[in-house]
């Protein structure tokens, strides 16, 4: 009697307790009950789930690609570097292919003499067994009575130089006292040098005072004696040997006759030079002392990078070609480089006649 009791009561438990657990699960979550004065937040009610949708993507083909959008292709070439042409005849420095002969009296006729010494020295040089070398190609005798040798342009002078013997022995018709190489030169102008001293006692003053220095010739007054007239000091030239500046030379001045003597940069010009500020001849831009400018093309007075064009879509300053054009020296309708210019031909022309009588002879051998 007693295990039938005990074994109801068990399995009354055990239904008990599933009925607990049943009510739990059909029970719905407590909702959270807003204070008083407050909007409770809406209820979301669990979404539904979503099934995807499997869906099958095959692989395009080019074809399809193609229709979409056309494949482009470029074109890529091998460049090929440019050959170096080799040069047969490359040319050394002029002054690197100069042999010159200091003589002793000057020829009665220069053009004749500049025409029998190369012909003299090129018939040594082709028969003498010794020297392989080529003939000279250039001759000119200058103003201080040098003849001057030029070699072809792929030699230089030094070549020559075992066998200066038979060539002056070539030139004994005209009596030499000296051969050397031409040698670079740089100028200077030496300011505040008195006008009592001569160009031998400058150079031997310098020469003294500064034996580091090799002088490449005598040097020479800057202006002519009637400007030097009344003045007590004046400006020389003064030529020294080797490729320099005034900032390679290291000094600014030279201690010459006791005194300071100023050094200045040397600048070649001439009667045709033109100034690229007053737009005339005689003189370089640096030495300009106009106080305004000059255009080359209108003749205004501004610079000419500064020009307007007048017509508005052309192209400013000296590459303007639109009216108005007047060249400031002759007042004709051109610009100031124009070298049919009636000023620059007269210039030109004055050059040539000076220059008939003084300047060097010089002729193809």
């Amino acid at each position: 009697m007693q295990k039938q009791i005990l074994t109801l009561t068990n399995t009354i438990n055990e239904l008990t307790t599933k009925v607990a657990i049943l009510s739990a699960r059909r029970t719905p979550a407590a909702v959270p009950v807003a204070p008083r004065g407050t909007l409770a937040p809406p209820q979301q009610r669990p979404k539904p789930p979503t099934t995807k949708k499997t869906t099958t993507t095959s692989t395009p083909t080019y074809a399809q690609v193609a229709e979409k959008q056309p494949l482009e292709f470029t074109e890529v070439w091998s460049k090929k570097k440019a050959r170096k042409e080799t040069i047969l005849l490359k040319p050394y420095p002029t002054t690197d292919r100069l042999r010159i002969f200091s003589r002793k009296t000057a020829p009665n006729d220069r053009y004749e003499a500049a025409n029998r010494a190369p012909h003299a020295v090129n018939k040594a040089i082709t028969t003498h067994a010794d020297i392989e070398h080529p003939p000279l190609n250039l001759a000119n005798i200058t103003a201080t009575n040098n003849l001057v040798f030029m070699v072809a342009p792929q030699l230089l002078s030094t070549i020559y130089e075992p066998y200066l013997a038979i060539l002056k022995e070539a030139l004994n018709e005209f009596p030499i006292t000296s051969s050397r190489v031409s040698q670079r030169w740089t100028h200077f102008i030496v300011n505040s040098i008195p006008t009592t001293a001569t160009p031998e006692t400058v150079r031997t003053e310098i020469k003294t005072n500064y034996p580091a220095l090799r002088m490449g010739q005598t040097p020479r007054w800057l202006t002519s004696p009637e400007r030097r007239q009344g003045k007590e000091a004046s400006s020389m030239i003064v030529t020294f040997i080797g490729e320099m500046t005034k900032k390679s030379l290291g000094a600014t001045s030279l201690a010459i006759f006791n005194r300071e003597c100023t050094i200045a940069e040397y600048i070649t010009f001439g009667p045709s030079t033109q100034c690229n500020k007053c737009q005339t001849y005689g003189h370089p831009t640096q030495c300009c002392t106009a106080s305004n400018h000059t255009c080359a093309v209108c003749a205004q007075p501004h610079p000419t990078k500064d020009h307007p064009c007048a017509i508005g879509n052309g192209r400013a300053g000296h590459s303007c070609n639109h009216p108005p054009i007047r060249y400031a020296n002759c007042l004709q309708p051109h610009k100031s480089t124009v070298r049919n210019c009636s000023t620059y031909v007269k210039i030109t022309l004055g050059m040539h006649r000076n220059m008939a009588a003084t300047t060097d002879t010089t002729m193809a051998v």
